[in-house]
């Protein structure tokens, strides 16, 4: 029987670990947003640093055009006042 095998078990698991420690070095991710290349670049401590690179000039912000609403137009209604009489009395105790 062949003990190659047998002793590149124990080899392959005791190296697992080592595969996952890899991933705690800096990490890099790169994506557009809009006409822009934005890089972030991830340190051990979760820092990171962020460079935006523009395509045909600097990125502007476009304000919205003002949405018009239209008055409803129909009969006012308000506080009816009717003509009445007023009293003045007195209490006397």
């Amino acid at each position: 029987m062949n003990k190659l095998p047998l002793l590149l078990l124990p080899a392959a698991l005791l190296a697992l670990p080592l595969t996952a420690l890899s991933d705690h070095r800096g990490y890099k991710e790169e994506y557009w947003d809009g006409n822009c290349k934005v890089e972030r670049k991830f340190k051990k401590n979760g820092d990171y640093k962020e460079e935006r690179k523009c395509k045909g000039g600097a990125p502007a912000y476009v304000v919205p055009a003002p949405v018009q609403v239209p008055v409803p137009v129909g009969p006012i209604i308000g506080p009816v006042i009717e003509p009445g009489i007023t009293i003045q009395g007195q209490v006397r105790l």
